[in-house]
């Protein structure tokens, strides 16, 4: 076979490889997002038990899963670092959803170790049927991780990012299982799916809740248990103080509705509908362009957008 004809035969391999992901992506997208629920398919929330755990729940994406979950019907427990702006959540759910109970536990993730004795004696005395594991932090933006001067910030971020999560999900697993029921939803970033240069220490404790999530959920997916991995492109939040809600970064009440709409119907999501389509041609990237112009393209993204967020901080 002429070289030629080896060239032809894999440009059309990749070309039917091609279409055929699409085209099954496509097909995924529209039952995840539209058809699914349509046809009553996925989780009904107030069967998984009657309460549900938040972390990171005062602000953003957290507040806005605690009141989906509270209109949904189920109690809620509020986890995060601020007394203030727990009472303040708390009450306002309250007020919106007066049948609601809603009990608040304030710890700082990053303190490691010694909070999740707080959080076990706080947690075994309810049935748990949902944990969201929405805290994490962002440090660092823009910058090389050897310029960064803070070791503590360091620690800060493992803890927020990667422990609190194992610590979690092994903490509510074992009464879950015992019921055969039970939803454990663990936030990551479409940074997990692509290089990250100049988010180095992030992108890499994000990679670590797509590897954690998917294995945790081939394990207990037979026990009753329902683990999901979702993986949010750009949400308008403190985390994102530089984007305004639009198209491709909506606001967190509406990536919290759209991501809940999914459970049971997908296991790694994207929540929301474009960042579905942001994860897909992000995978794609991954398959077709070589790593290291990947990389590169990527830095160069992040310089410039370090920059133009810097030169905003600084007109304000």
């Amino acid at each position: 076979m002429s070289c030629s004809c080896i060239a032809e035969v894999v440009g059309w391999a990749v070309l039917v490889i091609f279409t055929a992901k699409t085209v099954y992506n496509l097909i995924h997208f529209a039952y995840t997002t539209f058809l699914g629920r349509l046809l009553g398919r996925g989780i009904d929330l107030k069967t998984c038990g009657p309460w549900a755990v938040v972390t990171g729940a005062t602000d953003g994406i957290g507040k806005s899963f605690a009141k989906e979950l509270a209109a949904a019907g189920l109690n809620v427990v509020l986890v995060s670092r601020t007394s203030a702006k727990l009472k303040a959540v708390a009450d306002e759910i309250k007020n919106e959803y007066s049948s609601i109970q809603v009990k608040t536990i304030a710890v700082d993730f990053t303190d490691g170790q010694k909070i999740y004795v707080t959080l076990k004696e706080e947690l075994s005395k309810l049935q748990i049927g949902i944990l969201i594991n929405n805290v994490g932090m962002l440090n660092g933006f823009g910058r090389r991780f050897g310029n960064v001067e803070d070791d503590k910030s360091i620690h800060d971020i493992i803890n927020c990012n990667i422990l609190s999560m194992a610590r979690m999900c092994h903490m509510v697993l074992p009464q879950m299982i015992k019921r055969q029921n039970g939803v454990i939803v663990n936030i990551g970033s479409l940074s997990s799916a692509m290089p990250t240069p100049l988010l180095t220490i992030y992108g890499a404790t994000k990679a670590f809740v797509e590897k954690f999530s998917r294995d945790l959920a081939a394990e207990v997916k037979s026990l009753g248990v329902t683990v999901q991995t979702v993986h949010p492109g750009y949400v308008a939040t403190n985390m994102a103080s530089h984007m305004k809600p639009s198209l491709l970064s909506p606001d967190p009440n509406t990536f919290a509705a759209a991501t809940l709409r999914t459970l049971g119907l997908e296991q790694r999501t994207a929540g929301y509908w474009t960042h579905k389509i942001q994860l897909h041609f992000t995978d794609l990237a991954n398959f077709f362009i070589p790593r290291p112009l990947l990389e590169r393209g990527v830095l160069k993204h992040m310089e410039e957008l370090a920059k133009s967020i810097k030169k905003a901080s600084k007109s304000r």
